[in-house]
């Protein structure tokens, strides 16, 4: 596919014009990174970390855990590295070949995610994992059923960025996208033809291109691909222009004390770029583009001295105005924003050096990692969110915290935790759900705590095709269910995550807590006996 172009957006002419005005201006002016106000912000994030990591990684999710990874690096916390983190994600196929299910809710988000943020990480792929002997090359090479519709190639990013690590070459064994298999020349095709054709979405847009960049600089036989990929490397990186006049419209309006109005070209550039009025999608973009200049920096890309100057402004004048509103965000919801903008920023100096030809620069990936045991915790508050001034309020929007759970459902599941089995305490973090289930059950298949507002049920889901063999042994318990909760509606609902299944038993809000805690033990025990012999020697085949 010949293009020499690519850029999504269609401006407006005052729009336009700032944009040509800006990029004209940076095309003359070298701007210097702050580097001091740099590694002040790259330094309090990781302090920021140091205190919320627990709660972020009991909301017991694989995108959690490698955004963490993602943004601070294979971090120590409690005497142990996050990739260690990885092995309840863990699965084992027919042949006893370990992996991650990719694109379901006990795996991956997005295809190869987790091994694409180990990569950037700078953790070598031959790392073993918790002493297991299992390495992330062993995971990505038996993890290749991809479970996306096979007209989805801007999901691919991820996937080409590690693949090119991890296994660069052109003859890796295929993937499966919708029981057929695609040999990497084909996958590459669907890459490029998302890029050029496909819609347009920040997150997905930028690793495909980090991606396409990547793989065609680092397998001899895809270096034809690099003409391309370098058109929509610099069609991301001109992207840097608009976000520039956002900073800078910003900051105007902050130091002038002035509120943005609804026609302002702060406002306008903003809906452009779809990233309203919240400080956290700010940081999102422009760390993901820095993100994306420094894995095409050590790809071997050169960038424009244009993009470097528009890169330098955006980040020195965000540094300076991430200080006003970190005490009080609310980190759990938004830690991945500035996870992206941590790991950026922190390869923004070598960037530099490398584009102003320093031979010592280096763009060394696992130079931001954090020692969290050795930092002091810097605990963001939300709730003092009041100190801020209307104008800073008007200016930048701070993501509102999710609401804790009900105090209902708490009490139930503090009811249940006092007499729960080991290894069937409740996991998670989340404020309508938590599921149950021992280490030797596949995670998709779990019995759930689940709140629904006015009921709470007791549940048994199947959560996923690898663990579709459960279903018929969850469905004939029925019966037996519903004659120990005979006062109760037990449901078999056959059409659960598509049409895998679940069991569940309904409280409404008049049932006691302590009774609603103690009839998810009796169901644990009627039930444990029966589905244990089958679910704890399940090998999922792929």
């Amino acid at each position: 596919m010949h293009i020499t172009h690519w850029w999504p957006f269609s401006l407006s002419p005052r729009l336009e014009k700032s944009f040509t005005d800006i990029k004209n201006r940076l095309t003359f002016e070298d701007v210097l990174l702050n580097t001091r106000q740099n590694t002040l912000i790259i330094s309090r994030l990781a302090e920021v970390m140091a205190h919320h990591v627990p709660e972020i990684i009991e909301r017991d999710g694989l995108p959690y855990l490698c955004h963490i990874m993602n943004g601070w690096g294979n971090v120590i916390y409690n005497e142990r590295e996050m990739i260690d983190e990885l092995l309840p994600f863990i699965h084992r196929n027919e042949s006893d070949a370990p992996f991650i299910l990719q694109c379901e809710p006990e795996g991956d988000f997005h295809p190869w995610q987790t091994f694409a943020y180990v990569v950037m990480a700078g953790v070598s792929p031959d790392k073993e994992i918790a002493g297991t002997g299992i390495t992330i090359k062993e995971l990505a090479r038996n993890s290749r059923h991809i479970n996306i519709k096979k007209d989805q190639g801007q999901e691919l990013g991820h996937l080409l960025y590690a693949l090119s690590y991890i296994d660069p070459d052109s003859n890796t064994a295929p993937f499966v996208i919708e029981n057929v298999a695609y040999n990497l020349q084909e996958l590459m095709e669907k890459a490029v033809h998302a890029h050029k054709f496909g819609t347009f979405e920040v997150c997905r847009k930028v690793h495909l291109t980090e991606g396409l960049c990547t793989i065609s600089a680092n397998v001899p036989e895809f270096a034809h691909y690099k003409p391309v990929a370098e058109v929509f490397l610099n069609g991301q990186l001109d992207i840097l222009f608009l976000l520039c006049i956002a900073m800078e419209e910003a900051k105007n309006a902050l130091e002038n004390n002035v509120r943005p109005s609804d026609d302002s070209l702060l406002r306008e550039v903003r809906n452009e770029l779809k990233i309203a009025d919240f400080l956290e999608n700010n940081a999102f973009y422009i760390g993901h583009l820095a993100e994306l200049a420094a894995l095409a920096t050590k790809a071997g890309y050169k960038i424009r001295r244009e993009h470097i100057n528009a890169l330098n402004l955006a980040v020195n004048t965000l540094n300076e105005i991430i200080p006003r509103y970190l005490p009080y965000l609310f980190f759990e919801d938004c830690f991945l924003h500035f996870g992206h903008y941590r790991r950026g920023v922190s390869l923004l100096e070598a960037v530099n050096g490398v584009a102003n030809g320093d031979p010592s620069a280096n763009i060394d990936l696992a130079a931001y990692t954090a020692n969290l045991d050795t930092l002091t915790p810097f605990r963001t508050n939300p709730a003092a969110s009041g100190a801020l001034s209307a104008i800073e309020k008007a200016v930048f929007k701070l993501s509102s915290p999710v609401n804790h759970e009900r105090e209902r459902f708490n009490t139930v599941l503090e009811h249940y935790i006092q007499h729960a089995r080991h290894s069937l305490e409740p996991r998670g973090r989340f404020k309508h759900f938590r599921r149950i289930g021992p280490p030797s059950w596949p995670r998709s298949f779990h019995y759930e705590f689940l709140d629904y507002g006015d009921k709470i049920g007791l549940e048994i889901h199947i959560e996923s095709d690898t663990v579709k063999a459960m279903t018929t042994a969850v469905e004939h318990m029925t019966a037996r269910v519903q004659a120990l909760f005979s006062e109760q509606p037990v449901e078999w609902d056959p059409l659960w995550y598509k049409n895998k299944g679940r069991l569940r038993i309904l409280f409404n809000d008049q049932y006691p807590e302590p009774q609603i805690a103690e009839a998810m033990e009796q169901l644990i025990s009627e039930t444990f006996d029966a589905f244990d012999p089958i679910a704890s020697h399940l090998r999922i085949a792929q």
